[in-house]
């Protein structure tokens, strides 16, 4: 598969990349375009700004899905705009050096020197305005919506609603082709989130990765979350073995084994033992008052 733009609606487009197989985002307004994530590199930023310019040359601003390296790192071919994200700008650099690290050793493992180098040399470009709760971005004539969700596929997911044209950008909240990655997620609240984003009904809803669906696509992989995290509770509460949550799930094993690790991870641990402390004994009856016998004279002669 090559590069490729797909219409979802008038003037919102979708861009499938091969790398990852990966959809990134364009919304495009009378006065300026929104770009949904931008890729996994500096190289890979640059040819998508080159792409868009092929449809609109109106200023754009930046909206990040999540802070994982491939919806971000190539934002530097972009130069100075807006960028929009839950995360901040803190949060973006201490884990985007991590990740750049672990990707570019990664790459060299998988015998990839040159999807390596182009990782570790991508300037990393953090949000400067953040998103709480839900914001209106008007583009000219068009207003799109930037709604905090979560936590669920991360703690700092966000969507985008093109509510004129029945569109929503889903990030990683719902993969198409692809089981959804537990790492660093979270099972239990994920699902809810789904629910919550899929409850005006959105016509097309376009995924981090894979191609644009319906919503009864969407609504069907909510509740295969669903399922997920029953799984994991069952587990938890010992109504299920692990063995049997890994045998009978609707992602596979490595997604299941993931999403249990997770909980468990998220799960507290038990309150530290007290030292133990002396129970009083049982309690005494009260005491029994003996009254004096006293000697009455008394005159029956009365």
């Amino acid at each position: 598969m090559s590069d490729r733009w797909i219409e979802v609606a008038p003037r919102v487009w979708a861009r499938r990349l091969k790398e990852l197989d990966q959809t990134l985002g364009l919304v495009i307004g009378d006065d300026c375009c929104l770009v949904i994530d931008t890729g996994i590199s500096a190289e890979a930023g640059f040819e998508y700004a080159t792409a868009i310019r092929e449809k609109t040359d109106l200023p754009w601003q930046v909206a990040y899905t999540h802070d994982h390296f491939d919806h971000w790192f190539g934002t530097s071919a972009f130069g100075e705009s807006a960028v929009w994200a839950v995360g901040d700008g803190a949060q973006y650099i201490g884990r985007g050096d991590e990740q750049r690290t672990a990707w570019a050793a990664r790459y060299r493992r998988e015998g990839r020197e040159e999807d390596a180098r182009r990782i570790a040399r991508s300037k990393l470009v953090p949000p400067n305005c953040q998103v709480k709760g839900a914001i209106g971005l008007n583009l000219g004539g068009r207003t799109v919506v930037l709604r905090q969700v979560g936590p669920a596929h991360s703690d700092n997911d966000m969507v985008i609603e093109v509510p004129d044209a029945g569109v929503l950008f889903a990030g990683d909240l719902l993969e198409n082709g692809a089981a959804p990655s537990y790492d660093g997620a979270f099972p239990y609240e994920w699902p809810q989130a789904a629910e919550y984003l899929l409850s005006w009904k959105p016509k097309v809803v376009v995924p981090g990765h894979g191609d644009p669906a319906d919503y009864w696509w969407a609504r069907a992989q909510a509740r295969d979350l669903a399922e997920m995290a029953r799984l994991c509770a069952e587990v938890a509460q010992g109504f299920l073995s692990e063995e049997e949550a890994l045998a009978h799930n609707p992602f596979g094993e490595a997604q299941m084994r993931a999403a249990l690790d997770r909980c468990k991870a998220l799960t507290p641990p038990p309150p530290e033992p007290q030292a133990a402390v002396a129970e009083p004994g049982p309690s005494l009856p009260p005491p029994v008052i003996v009254y004096d016998v006293l000697d009455y004279d008394i005159d029956m002669r009365r």
